[in-house]
C-alpha cells in the first residue's frame, strides 16, 4: 500500500485493520446480545439475575474467541506457521485437561447452573444440607452464607442437591393456643380483627393473613392455626411481628395463653 508516496507493508496495516474489525465486531455482538437477552423490570429478581449472569458469560466467551482469532490471524500475516501452533496447543490442552479434570468438572457444572437458572446471587438455597444466601456464584465455586454468619465454599462439581427457597413465597404458620375456659367465638373475632389490621401494617407480607380455625384440641389448650405468605428472607421477621401483636391483643382482651403448671399437694 502506498500513502503519500510512502510504501507501507501489509504486515503493518493488515494487523491494524484486523484489530479494528475485531473491536467493531465485538461492539456489534454486544449490542445484539443486549437486545436479544433483555433484562426487563417486569421479570422476577431471579430471572433478572440469571439473565445478567448468562449475558456476562456469553460476552466473555465471545470476546475470548475473537481475541484468539485475531492473534492467530496476525501471526499468520507475520509469517508464523499457525497450523503447527494450533496442533501443539491442542496437544497441550489435552494434557492440561487430564491434569485438571476436577477444575474442568467445576467449570462445566458452573455453566450448567448458570444456563439452567438453578439459583442466582442473593437467593436463599440449600445445597448438600447447608442453607444460606448465595453471595458468590462463578464457574468454579459457589459460596453460601448462613443466617448465623458461616460461609461455606462449595465446589460446583460437589453440588448434588439444590433447594431454592427464593423461587416462591413461603407460608408462615403460627399456632396460637388459648385456654379451654376462653370463649371460642370471641377469640375468633379478636384474631380476625387483628389479622385485618396486620395485613395492612406488616409491609413484608405477600398477601393477607388467614385465620384457618381450630387446628387441634390439645391436653391443655385450644390451638388455632394462622397462615400468611412472605419471602424466605422475611419469614422470621413476619413471624416475630405477628406473635408480638397477638400477645398484646390477648392481654388487652384478657384472653389467656396456657402454660405448664405444677400442682403440689402436702400431706398432713
Amino acid at each position: 500500500m502506498n500513502i503519500f508516496g510512502i510504501e507501507i507493508s501489509e504486515k503493518i496495516y493488515l494487523p491494524i485493520f484486523i484489530i479494528i474489525c475485531a473491536l467493531i465486531l465485538d461492539l456489534i455482538i454486544n449490542i445484539v446480545l443486549n437486545n436479544k437477552i433483555k433484562i426487563s423490570k417486569n421479570l422476577t429478581k431471579h430471572e433478572q439475575r440469571s439473565r445478567e449472569t448468562v449475558l456476562i458469560l456469553i460476552k466473555n466467551i465471545i470476546k475470548f474467541l475473537i481475541i484468539v482469532i485475531v492473534i492467530l490471524s496476525i501471526m499468520q500475516i507475520l509469517g508464523v506457521d499457525t497450523s503447527a501452533l494450533v496442533a501443539g496447543a491442542t496437544a497441550i490442552s489435552l494434557v492440561i485437561g487430564l491434569a485438571f479434570q476436577d477444575i474442568l468438572k467445576d467449570f462445566l457444572v458452573g455453566v450448567a447452573i448458570i444456563m439452567e437458572s438453578q439459583f442466582a446471587i442473593g437467593e436463599i438455597v440449600e445445597i448438600n444440607g447447608f442453607k444460606g444466601e448465595v453471595i458468590s456464584l462463578n464457574l468454579k465455586t459457589t459460596r453460601l452464607k448462613s443466617y448465623t454468619g458461616e460461609v461455606r465454599i462449595i465446589s460446583n462439581r460437589a453440588i448434588s442437591e439444590v433447594t431454592n427457597y427464593s423461587l416462591c413465597d413461603v407460608i408462615v404458620k403460627i399456632i396460637v393456643s388459648v385456654s379451654y375456659e376462653d370463649d371460642i367465638k370471641r377469640t375468633e373475632k379478636v384474631l380476625e380483627k387483628l389479622a385485618s389490621e396486620l395485613s395492612e401494617s406488616i409491609t413484608e407480607l405477600k398477601g393477607g393473613i388467614n385465620i384457618n380455625g381450630i387446628d387441634s384440641l390439645s391436653s391443655s389448650s385450644v390451638d388455632f392455626l394462622i397462615t400468611t405468605k412472605t419471602s424466605i428472607k422475611n419469614e422470621q421477621i413476619v413471624k416475630r411481628k405477628m406473635l408480638r401483636e397477638i400477645k398484646l391483643a390477648f392481654d388487652k382482651e384478657n384472653i389467656k395463653i396456657p402454660y405448664p403448671q405444677v400442682e403440689v399437694h402436702y400431706e398432713k
